[in-house]
């Protein structure tokens, strides 16, 4: 029987976890890092799904769940939190087709930018969401050093750190340094989604 892509429902959200956490610990124990995830109440997706439910998609195939999306949108930034396939389906072409349905919850709701976080080591994640425009802004790399060895290195910090106290910000003062330095805002989008 095909694959069926749905919007997800409530009671997806328990096996969508079980899915996130079954890759992760998949991927991290065949590189060496052993199990990093475990199982946690999708509290954030239930909201999400409650509020925004075009951002929530399931693979289903026969009632059984092999795939999750979850995307969310605040003003123009749109964030892909999760794209998670089942780690013995993962070549079928679920991803590709998950995210194709995360891109269109992006253009229902206008926004022009697109983000998401995955895993440096996650080279097959990392080649989905790049055949699909989506390229490292910030690559992180995987580096070691000794302790000793990086504190000789060090210069003298060149910025200063002041503590924010209740009269010195507000928080459109932090709407507007996160709109120059990431161009879009913490602040949650007043457009209702309904």
């Amino acid at each position: 029987m095909p694959v069926v892509y749905r919007p997800a429902r409530m009671d997806d959200l328990k096996r969508a976890d079980e899915i996130v956490v079954c890759s992760i610990n998949e991927l991290t124990e065949r590189r060496g890092f052993g199990k990093m995830a475990s199982p946690r109440p999708p509290s954030f997706q239930a909201f999400s799904l409650r509020d925004d439910p075009a951002g929530l998609w399931v693979a289903d195939e026969d009632g059984e769940i092999v795939g999750f999306a979850w995307s969310w949108v605040c003003g123009e930034l749109w964030f892909l939190a999760q794209l998670f396939v089942s780690p013995d389906r993962q070549s079928d072409g679920i991803g590709n087709r998950l995210i194709g349905k995360a891109f269109a919850h992006a253009e229902m709701r206008g926004a022009s930018i697109r983000a998401l976080i995955t895993f440096t080591f996650n080279n097959v994640s990392q080649g989905l969401y790049v055949r699909h425009g989506l390229f490292p802004r910030c690559p992180i790399y995987m580096v070691s050093v000794s302790r000793d060895q990086l504190r000789s290195q060090l210069a003298e910090p060149r910025l200063r750190l002041e503590s924010l106290a209740d009269n010195t910000t507000t928080f459109d003062d932090l709407t507007l340094i996160d709109r120059h330095a990431l161009g879009v805002s913490r602040e949650a989008s007043s457009i209702s989604h309904r």
